[in-house]
C-alpha cells in the first residue's frame, strides 16, 4: 500500500508493515526470531561462547543499551533526558557500564 505523507495510518506507536497495530505476541515472536537467529550466527562463526549471553537477552535490554550509547557518546545527562529519567542517579543504575572497545574514546 502506497503511503502519503502527512497521512495518519494509526494512532499505534508500534505497526505492522501493513499500518495495522503490532500486538505483544507478534512482537514477541518476531523479537524470538531474530534471537534465535543470532544463536545460528554465534554458532557459525566460531562464537559459541555467546550463545548463553544471546539466549538470555530480553526486548528491555534494548532500551538499557539505548541509554548506555547515549551515555557514551553524549554524557549521562543526554541518556538521561533520553530515557526519561528526573535525576541522573536513577540514569546511573539503568545504564549498562562495559568496557570500551579498542578505539573508542575513553
Amino acid at each position: 500500500m502506497a503511503t502519503i505523507p502527512g497521512k495518519v495510518r494509526s494512532l499505534a506507536l508500534v505497526v505492522k508493515e501493513s499500518g495495522r497495530r503490532l500486538t505483544q505476541s507478534t512482537l514477541d515472536g518476531r523479537f524470538e526470531k531474530a534471537r534465535l537467529a543470532a544463536i545460528a550466527k554465534a554458532i557459525a562463526g566460531n562464537r559459541a561462547e555467546l550463545v548463553p549471553e544471546i539466549h538470555t537477552f530480553q526486548f528491555r535490554d534494548l532500551r538499557a543499551k539505548a541509554g548506555t550509547d547515549k551515555e557514551e557518546v553524549a554524557g549521562m545527562a543526554a541518556a538521561k533526558d533520553q530515557l526519561g529519567h528526573a535525576d541522573e542517579p536513577m540514569t546511573r543504575r539503568y545504564v549498562r557500564h562495559r568496557k570500551r572497545e579498542a578505539g573508542h574514546a575513553n
